[in-house]
This record gives C-alpha cells, structure tokens and sequence, in this order.
C-alpha cells in the first residue's frame, strides 16, 4: 500500500495539464487555423463561438462542451454581437491513453483519444461536469496552493470518465478523418516539420501521386497539403515561442523557413499576428 501511494504520488506530481483557464472572446473575436498534439476541450458558460474543425463550422452554444482532438486543424469566430465566455483545458493524451487496448474500449473517451480517426464530439454538459471542469482551472492556476499540480491531475482522470458516460449518453456528433491516406499523410507532416518538407515528400511517403494525394486530402482535411504543412510549422512555432527562449530566427531555422522574414510571413497567414506579436500577446493555444 505504502508504495502504491508513493507511485501515485510521483505520478500526480507531473503536470499532466498544458492550461486550463476561463476565457473571455469579445464580439467578432477570430484566431486563425492552427492545431496541436493536446486534447482541447471547451466548455461554453456564456453566448455562443463557431468553431471551424477540420473546415467544418460547428456552433458551440451556451451549455454544451466540445473536445477538439489531436492534430485536427481548428480556428475560433465568436459573432459580432455578443461576448462569449467558457473554460478551456488543453492536455496531452498520450498520458491518459491505456497500453491496454481492451481498457480503452471499455472507457468510451479513451477510446476517442487513441482512434486517430476522431475530430471532435459536441454534447450538452451537466453540473458535474461544469464543476469538475471549474477545479481543474482553479487547481492549476492557484501555485501558491499545495498539491494543486496532483489535484488537477487527479480532477482530469475524474473528467475523463465524466465525458465517458456523457458520450455514452448524449454525444450528438463525432466527426472523423476517414480516410487512410489522409491520416498517414497527417502523421507524416506532424512528424516530420522541423524539417523542409513538400507535397512530394509527403505523397512519395504515402505511395502516391502528387495529383491524387491533393484530392484525396483536399476531399477528407478540406484544406490543402501545403495550408497543413505551413499551420504546423506556425502551431508547433507557437510552442516554441511559448515555452523555449529560442529567438525568432533561431525557429524559423529550426522549422525549415528560407528565411525569418518568410517565416513571419507565413506566421502572420495562419494566426493574425506576427511571431513578434504573437511572443509579446505570451499566449498560450486558443
């Protein structure tokens, strides 16, 4: 027992979590297409926000919670006349995902996370969930509280299970990437974009065609090869921005750009902004 709890101890201290906060979009608020390797989940409290996953607009309303998975391309567009306000949590699946495959069968949203077919789900949310959402954002933004890192933790493993049952129950949609060449080409590019990458690499991995790679990615991602290549590079540009001191220089080297000016170009393309601004704003993933 005494080494049970020591193993759950030292699993808890890791921060399992990226953010977890409550945001506040004003009227006509839009951040351009981006996508991440985390879990997003997003629980609306007030008004409404289209979300485009995938290039699929969904219409995220007050009272329902939706979770944008792995590496699907998705941008934010909150309507001019009115202000939305929900909770966020980005985290990093590959901590929840089961090794065995039966248990993530068994709890419905591991099953969601480990199939790297699915997009997103879109469900009504109950007081539970709202509550055990509302301590996860607490917990990790509260450093001068002791243990609130293992907390945290321990509310999302609650979470998880929460969205299981509510999956189970209510989910309305579930979106997927259903096509094998697109998935591997996805995997691919993620894998891969430090590095200077272009349609013929990605189509020569999937043993296709340049020509019949464009379509089928531009029929099952509804954006091109090239679009999912550069909002990569600017996502995982993000991260380094956020969370190393590398110079903007040194990332647009360290992802393949010609040139920084290039890089700041394409940057600007996806996300609005420019890597300067965007390192000024200090913001972490919308």
């Amino acid at each position: 027992m005494k080494r049970a709890v020591e193993l759950l101890y030292h699993e808890l201290e890791q921060n399992m979590i990226y953010n977890a906060l409550q945001r506040t979009l004003k009227p006509g608020y839009f951040f351009g297409p981006h996508c991440h390797s985390n879990v997003e989940i997003c629980l609306m409290k007030e008004g409404e926000c289209d979300i485009i996953v995938n290039g699929e607009t969904v219409t995220v309303h007050k009272g329902e919670l939706m979770v944008i998975f792995s590496h699907m391309i998705h941008s934010f567009h909150v309507k001019a006349n009115q202000t939305a306000v929900f909770l966020q949590i980005h985290f990093n699946p590959e901590n929840f995902i089961a090794t065995d495959s039966k248990i993530n069968e068994n709890i419905k949203f591991l099953q969601y996370m480990a199939d790297k077919h699915s997009a997103y789900t879109i469900h009504s949310f109950t007081d539970q969930l709202l509550s055990c959402v509302e301590r996860i954002c607490e917990e990790t933004n509260n450093e001068s509280y002791q243990y609130h890192v293992p907390l945290a933790n321990i509310y999302i493993y609650e979470l998880l299970f929460l969205l299981s049952r509510e999956i189970e129950r209510s989910v309305r949609q579930v979106f997927s990437v259903d096509n094998p060449i697109a998935i591997k080409a996805i995997h691919f590019i993620n894998q891969n974009m430090e590095s200077n990458i272009s349609l013929d690499d990605v189509a020569q991995n999937c043993n296709v065609t340049t020509r019949y790679l464009s379509k089928i990615f531009k029929k099952y991602v509804n954006i091109t090869v090239k679009d999912y290549i550069c909002i990569a590079k600017v996502d995982k540009a993000m991260s380094y921005i956020c969370n190393s001191e590398f110079s903007i220089t040194e990332i647009s080297s360290k992802l393949g750009f010609s040139s920084a000016q290039y890089f700041s170009t394409v940057f600007k393309k996806y996300s609005g902004v420019t890597p300067k601004e965007f390192k000024t704003l200090r913001t972490k993933d919308i």
